[in-house]
């Protein structure tokens, strides 16, 4: 008998979404994409899938969070003790997600599963992966735990000794799962197969609540930027078919009532004439009235005028761009992914479309290997002045990049040892004068400047009427 047939019965698979460990967390449109696409997957194949979401803010056996709006909100938080070698960090460490106790309830009442499937996200969050996984064996000792996601795709050997499972699964899913599957079921699901090659519809049903739409058109991005790992987790560019991504959204919006879009894409814009303008202008004309948030950034130089536009029409907004440095020789060193002058042009394209300044976050990279605090003082002056919102983002060394062997060089960690000195808010590959402090008082500024010039400022004549960065 052909034991890859999906009219046999299957037996269920228990995909597991771990808790974060760390000095924050929240959740910004935040979902175990991964595992919801790959349940979508195997039930077209015919087997059976349920979800343990460790983070899930609306369990009921927890105290009710108050959400922010657009679908946003914080986690459930309990203070741990922080781990020995992050001792003299002197900020509160903690568990986010849902009480342990009322995880191995849930976990209790399911039946036992064929199979487990873990994901894994930062490669700083390993111990709440560990702690999760330690969990799974004490409620089903016997049942084969197989870890996959970005922590056991670049560290695959730190998980295979740190980690209690049975095997881990690095790079994309479908690449390794099916032989694992076959050996704990003796059942091969063909997961790479045409019928689900190209299939990235979310199961949102095993979410207990849906407050938005999480939306995958693309996966991987075609750039090589030497701080990025998306070419490394995802070495092929695949682009979804309009039509399909249109589809799932009306069913999606219609079964879950909501208006709340999250773009999980790496690369969006990626061939815009043929992918995202045509996906803009369906959304603009088959579902009006949706709010669209870009929380993983958009490329400056693919936002001409005609993408402003349609961006606006299609209901965006939340915006961000990933500009990470205002300094063209960084991009050129960094694989050229925009320019100054692009970044300008790309503000000035949403400004006039009728977009306004706290709409258009800009990600500004800090703490990067050779970065002194002058520039990055420069970088946000930069950003205001061209009508947007700066969004520091820490600099996290990611094994495997372009830009982790600089980070080892400049680091006063050991980075190769421990994973949790990969935190970004240890600035681990920063520069002296690039501090906590310097940052938390640099960040303190952009606040006080976008209260006094609350959206003043022209898209066509950019000029600050505050000196942001004055010492």
């Amino acid at each position: 008998m052909d034991r890859t047939q999906t009219n046999m019965k299957h037996p269920t698979l228990l995909l597991v979404n771990p808790w974060i460990h760390d000095f924050a967390a929240f959740d910004l449109w935040a979902r175990p994409m991964g595992l919801l696409v790959f349940a979508t997957r195997l039930r077209k194949l015919g087997w059976n899938v349920s979800l343990l979401d460790c983070l899930d803010r609306h369990h009921p056996e927890m105290v009710t969070l108050k959400s922010r709006s657009l679908g946003r909100g914080p986690f459930h938080r309990t203070l741990i003790a922080k781990p020995s070698c992050l001792e003299t960090i002197p900020r509160t460490y903690a568990r986010y997600g849902v009480d342990p106790q009322i995880v191995k309830r849930d976990l209790e009442s399911l039946p036992v599963p064929a199979a487990i499937l873990v994901t894994s996200l930062m490669t700083y969050w390993y111990t709440g992966v560990r702690e999760t996984v330690q969990l799974l064996r004490e409620v089903f000792p016997k049942v084969p735990i197989l870890l996959g996601g970005i922590y056991a795709s670049l560290l695959p050997e730190h998980a295979k000794m740190h980690i209690r499972a049975d095997a881990i699964l690095p790079g994309p899913a479908e690449h390794s799962i099916a032989e694992h599957l076959q050996r704990c079921t003796g059942i091969r699901p063909e997961i790479g197969s045409d019928s689900t090659g190209l299939e990235f519809t979310p199961a949102l049903d095993l979410l207990r609540k849906v407050t938005f739409i999480p939306l995958l058109t693309s996966r991987g991005c075609p750039l090589r930027c030497t701080y990025c790992a998306s070419r490394t987790l995802n070495s092929n560019y695949l682009q979804r078919p309009v039509e399909d991504v249109i589809s799932e959204l009306q069913d999606a919006c219609l079964k879950y009532d909501v208006l709340d879009i999250a773009l999980y894409d790496d690369a969006f814009l990626i061939n815009a004439e043929r992918h995202a303008l045509p996906i803009l202008d369906e959304i603009a004309e088959r579902l009006p009235g949706l709010r669209i948030h870009a929380p993983n950034g958009l490329h400056a130089t693919r936002i001409d005028s005609r993408v402003a536009v349609a961006m606006k029409k299609a209901g965006f907004e939340t915006i961000r761009i990933g500009l990470e440095s205002s300094s063209d020789e960084f991009h050129s060193r960094t694989g050229k992914k925009t320019d100054l002058q692009s970044f300008f042009s790309s503000v000035t394209n949403l400004r006039d479309a009728g977009f306004s300044r706290e709409q258009i976050g800009v990600y500004l990279l800090v703490g990067v290997p050779g970065q002194s605090s002058a520039q990055i003082e420069e970088d946000v002056e930069i950003v205001l002045t061209a009508g947007a919102y700066p969004k520091l983002a820490e600099f996290s060394p990611i094994p495997g990049t372009l830009m982790w062997g600089q980070a080892l060089g400049n680091s006063r960690y050991p980075l190769e040892e421990e994973p949790l000195f990969h935190n970004c808010t240890l600035l681990a590959a920063a520069e002296p004068d690039v501090s906590v402090q310097f940052i938390g008082d640099l960040r303190k500024q952009i606040s006080s400047f976008l209260h006094l010039n609350q959206d003043k400022s022209s898209s066509s004549q950019p000029e600050l009427k505050h000196t942001c960065c004055s010492h």
